[in-house]
């Protein structure tokens, strides 16, 4: 009898002492799990299959001809959008050329910019967040707005190489991966054209 007392003072303790324990790391890891290679966002590096510095004639390859672009000084603008309709979600790929080095031939990918909300970072963080949940995450700062853009937003840069298109509703309209320690705003080419940036100085 003693000992079928102490047997339940011991599994009470054990339940107590599971009920009281953190959340394993798995769980962390799980909730992640479910945005995949070809959705993931990761600042300063890459979006899905495209990564920075890469040969943009890889990117051609894989995303097809662009719907749109520009060219000059060794610098490029290309668009695709989705099912070819302008109305549709965009992907965009500035692209720039090292004159003057061995590599100059070489076009390479300087900053991606998607509104598809398929894409995220190992956070949860894509198109249609808020900025509250983007402050939770990433440092960022205001650093250039577009106010006569139907509908006006403003570009919240971190250095860490990315940044978000904010509405005035505070949601993120679009995502941009640069390189590291630099800011989105520093294209030839801007990703809006006809449109009036303003720049804020961090």
């Amino acid at each position: 009898m003693r000992l079928s007392k102490i047997l339940l003072i011991l599994i009470f303790l054990l339940l107590i002492n599971g009920c009281n324990q953190p959340k394993p790391a798995h769980a962390v890891f799980t909730a992640q799990k479910s945005v995949t290679e070809a959705q993931l966002i990761i600042p300063g590096k890459s979006i899905g299959k495209i990564s920075l510095k890469e040969d943009a004639a890889e990117v051609y390859k894989l995303l097809g001809k662009p719907d749109s672009g520009d060219a000059a000084m060794g610098k490029s603008l290309s668009t695709w959008y989705a099912n070819h309709d302008p109305k549709g979600y965009q992907t965009q790929i500035f692209c720039s050329r090292n004159m003057g080095n061995l590599d100059e031939t070489i076009s390479r990918v300087i900053q991606i910019r998607v509104t598809s909300p398929y894409f995220k970072t190992a956070n949860g963080i894509g198109v249609g967040s808020t900025l509250k949940q983007i402050n939770a995450v990433f440092k960022v700062i205001k650093t250039a707005s577009y106010p006569n853009k139907k509908p006006p937003y403003a570009i919240y840069d971190d250095k860490k190489g990315i940044a978000f298109e904010i509405s005035a509703e505070g949601k993120c309209v679009g995502i941009i991966i640069h390189l590291l320690n630099n800011y989105s705003r520093t294209t030839y080419f801007p990703f809006h054209n006809n449109q009036k940036m303003l720049v804020v100085q961090p």
